[in-house]
């Protein structure tokens, strides 16, 4: 499953391919293609160029997708934040947070 920050899957930034599915082990795909003697070089190499050109793009990739959606987390925040910082006088009433009753579970609580 893609993750949507990344663009990618874990397997796929880890090892430079998707996973391989049981059922892709029954027909042969070039993931999945039986390796012998007479083509275990040729295997090899062509598995090493392809993570040498592609895996290096897709972490690449995946970096810039997690700096664009930081990005945009970033200016939905500060769009929420109000524009100008909020400046109390002496004599406003304010709504106080007691501290007291979230401590209630961690110990004795005292409303004194």
């Amino acid at each position: 499953m893609k993750q949507n920050t990344t663009q990618a899957t874990p397997f796929e930034l880890i090892y430079g391919r998707t996973a391989t599915l049981p059922v892709e082990i029954k027909v042969n795909t070039y993931l999945t293609e039986p390796i012998t003697e007479e083509n275990f070089q040729e295997t090899l190499l062509r598995r090493t160029y392809d993570l040498i050109e592609t895996l290096e793009n897709k972490r690449k990739k995946a970096v810039d997708n997690i700096q664009k959606s930081q990005e945009k987390q970033k200016e939905r925040h500060n769009n929420q934040l109000p524009d100008k910082p909020v400046k109390f006088k002496i004599g406003d009433k304010v709504l106080l947070h007691c501290t007291k009753a979230e401590k209630q579970w961690s110990g004795k609580f005292d409303p004194k």
